[in-house]
Parts: C-alpha cells; structure tokens; sequence
C-alpha cells in the first residue's frame, strides 16, 4: 500500500511539473519570468495624453494664410507642472560640486572613492562614494580642496568661496540620430563602418566602430547671473543679480541664466538620478500642451502700459498667477 501510494505521489509531482514548464510543450509563448512594471507617477509632473492637432497658422493669421497646415500626432508623455526653480536647478549645482569636491578629496583620503566591488574586483576608474560625508569646515579637507575655492588674489573682500568656473559637469550619451542614418550602417559584408560622423565639435570624422556614436562633452553648471544687467538697460537689478539664484526667498521662482547646453546637461543628469530618460521638450509637445487640456506655465507679462505698447514682465513663483 505504501509502495502505491508513493508511486503515485511521484507520478503526481511529474504531471504537475510537466503541465506548468516554461517551454510551452514546442509552442511560442515568449520568454517567461519576465520582470513586472508599473508605470508610477513622477513628482512634480503631469501626464499628456497621446492625440493629434493641426500644426500651423490659424485663420487668424492673415499675412501667413497661405502656408499649409499638417496633422502631427504626439504619443503620451510625462511633463513638469512647472518650469525648473533655483531650487531643483540648485540640487545639480550642488550635485555637480559634491561629485569634484569627492573626487578630489579621494586622492588623499581613499574614504571618498570605491575601488573594489564586493567581491574586492579592482575597479578602474573609482568610483565616487556618496555615502561618506563631506565636513567643509575640516581644514584638511579644505586643504585638499584648495583648487576648488576662488585663488585668493580673486576674493572679493578675502571671502573662501566655491569657484563656479571649476563646477564642470563632464557627461557621454549616445547619438542614435547619427548611428540610425543609412550610410553610418555596420556593413556586414566588410565587418566595418564606411560612414561618418560629426563629433561634438562639430568636425566630420570617419566611424572607426561603435565608440564613434558615444559623444562626450563638458559644461559650466553654474547659471549665469549677470544676465539679469546683461538683458536689461536703465534697470536696477544689481540686488537679482547678487542674490536671486541663492537667496531663499526666490528659491520657487524659475532658474534663470541657463544656456541650452546647461539645459540639456541638466536633463542627463536628471535621467541618470531617475534611471529614466528626461528631456527637454520638443515644439511639438509644447504646442499640444498649450492646444489641449494641460495648461504649461511660461513667463507670464502684464501690459502695465497699452497705450505706449510697453509690456512689463511679472516675476510670479511656480504655481502663482497675476491678481
């Protein structure tokens, strides 16, 4: 009886097993154990249905009537409710600083970098180590850190502060627009590239392999505050230009004084602290934005003065609007 009941047992355990494979019995099912997604809302942003608008001059537009329009269609996205503050602009600041100032403190104190894995792998380059705190006030590290504050010839008033010229963000992406055109194909046939590239200089230079699609470049972070006496004349606008990007009281109004290219560093250090791919958005996502339901903030003016046709800009915190 026990023999049975033990033949059974097993003959049992090999059905089940049998009937829930992963193979599929020679049928194609694909590839099974595949990781679960769910798609969470990220902070601070807003969701745009995919849908498709008329791009164009409206009917209004009388000296341009005669241009053609054409039906775009944009797929969903994910969008910031806001422009970018000083604050959120400020974390890649920040970020950027922390990362030489470890860099550079790790030459002498090896705390500051990470040169073995876990399973004590040589690794090379180190890597930064974010969880070791950094104490400014530490007059060795300061010593360490000396080619990161402002030469003291420099100081205005013999003040040690950060020099924003050393704050580089160093960053390398993968031009897929380049390495999808037809010409820049791998030739199978000749186990090589016969294309060519434009680097990030802007020169043409032929495709030795793959590592010619890898394009690296090197930004100043830090915003450029003149502007604000730059871009305005008979102002006075001295105290913005000395206290708007650090001051707290302008930490929820939008960044100011950045470039494109700051923008776009900006979007590469954010998908690599997300793990997702952030961009700035491009003119179609803009004109559906402000087409359809989701409403996107801009530099909202006042025309103070209609008569004279001078229109005078209101500087509003993210989420405000005018009285």
């Amino acid at each position: 009886m026990k023999k049975l009941i033990l033949i059974a047992f097993v003959l049992w355990n090999v059905f089940f097993f049998t009937g829930c494979s992963k193979s599929g019995n020679g049928e194609l099912v694909g590839v099974q154990d595949r990781p679960k997604w769910r798609e969470a809302q990220p902070y601070g942003m807003v969701f745009v249905r995919k849908g498709s608008f008329n791009i164009g001059p409206s009917d209004q537009d009388a000296s341009t009537a005669g241009i053609p329009t054409k039906t775009v269609s944009q797929e969903a996205f994910w969008m910031d409710d806001t422009e970018i503050t000083n604050n959120e602009y400020r974390q890649f600041v920040n970020w950027v600083k922390d990362s030489i100032a470890r860099k550079m403190l790790g030459e002498q104190f090896p705390e500051f970098l990470i040169t073995e894995d876990r399973d004590n792998n040589p690794i090379d380059p180190p890597v930064i180590n974010w969880r070791e705190k950094i104490d400014w006030r530490d007059a060795d590290y300061q010593m360490a850190m000396e080619d990161l504050f402002i030469p003291e010839n420099e100081r205005f008033f013999g003040k040690k502060e950060v020099d924003a010229r050393k704050l580089v963000y160093e960053y390398w992406w993968i031009d897929l627009h380049q390495a999808a055109q037809r010409s820049n194909s791998y030739n199978f046939k000749t186990q090589q590239y016969e294309g060519n590239v434009y680097n990030v200089e802007g020169e043409l230079i032929p495709i030795t392999n793959r590592s010619s699609f890898i394009m690296r470049d090197q930004v100043h972070v830090y915003p450029d505050t003149l502007t604000w006496i730059r871009d305005f004349t008979y102002s006075y606008n001295e105290p913005l230009a000395t206290r708007y990007f650090w001051h707290p009281g302008f930490d929820d109004y939008p960044v100011v004084g950045v470039t494109w290219k700051q923008a776009l560093a900006f979007c590469n250090w954010r998908t690599k602290i997300q793990n997702d791919y952030l961009s700035s958005p491009a003119e179609v996502k803009v004109f559906q934005c402000t087409r359809g339901e989701v409403i996107i903030p801009v530099m909202i003016k006042a025309c103070l003065w209609p008569t004279l046709n001078h229109c005078v800009g209101i500087m509003l915190r993210m989420g405000e609007l005018p009285q």
